[in-house]
């Protein structure tokens, strides 16, 4: 498998990956009318693939933290204000593709470059999600709080918020 960043040209990939996830393990937990949006959105300042014979298996973002739902944990955290922070979001690893390491591989790219800007990473997932907690508290992610998100009028994600390893 080969991690490159993500071209414009990836769209109908990284859009196949995430239906493909979604169908498998239910993330996002509210698909968005807006797939291609979601997954690519206008926040978004670097984002990796993950590719195998061609075929995109792996996803990975870092989000601009100014207006994202876990500013006010991370700051509380940290103390440090939206521009020394970056969000690290939509992790998508294809199901056929892991217990490979692609999932931490995506993970650290994506962190490394948080750091490398001189930023410190966080996260959010939803609270049941035992697969991905456990990679990040593995990879030394440390959970600061919970919080809940209102998606919809009528649902919400309860999530943790997590801190990345300095």
């Amino acid at each position: 498998m080969h991690i490159r960043p993500k071209a414009d040209s990836d769209g109908p990939g990284c859009l196949a990956l995430l239906l493909e996830v979604h169908r498998t393990d239910g993330y996002p937990r509210y698909l968005p009318d807006d797939a291609p949006r979601f997954i690519t959105p206008p926040y978004e300042s670097a984002a990796w693939v993950a590719e195998e014979d061609g075929e995109i298996v792996g996803h990975v973002g870092v989000h601009e933290a100014a207006g994202d739902p876990i500013l006010d944990a991370a700051q509380r955290a940290t103390g440090l204000g939206a521009e020394q922070l970056a969000v690290i979001a939509r992790l998508l690893v294809a199901p056929l593709t892991r217990r490979t390491g692609l999932g931490q591989a995506l993970l650290e790219t994506a962190t490394s470059h948080a750091r490398m800007r001189g930023r410190r990473a966080v996260l959010d997932v939803v609270q049941d999600a035992a697969a991905p907690i456990a990679l990040y508290e593995a990879n030394g992610w440390t959970r600061l709080e919970p919080l809940s998100l209102e998606v919809t009028d009528r649902n919400s994600l309860d999530l943790w918020v997590y801190l990345g390893p300095e």
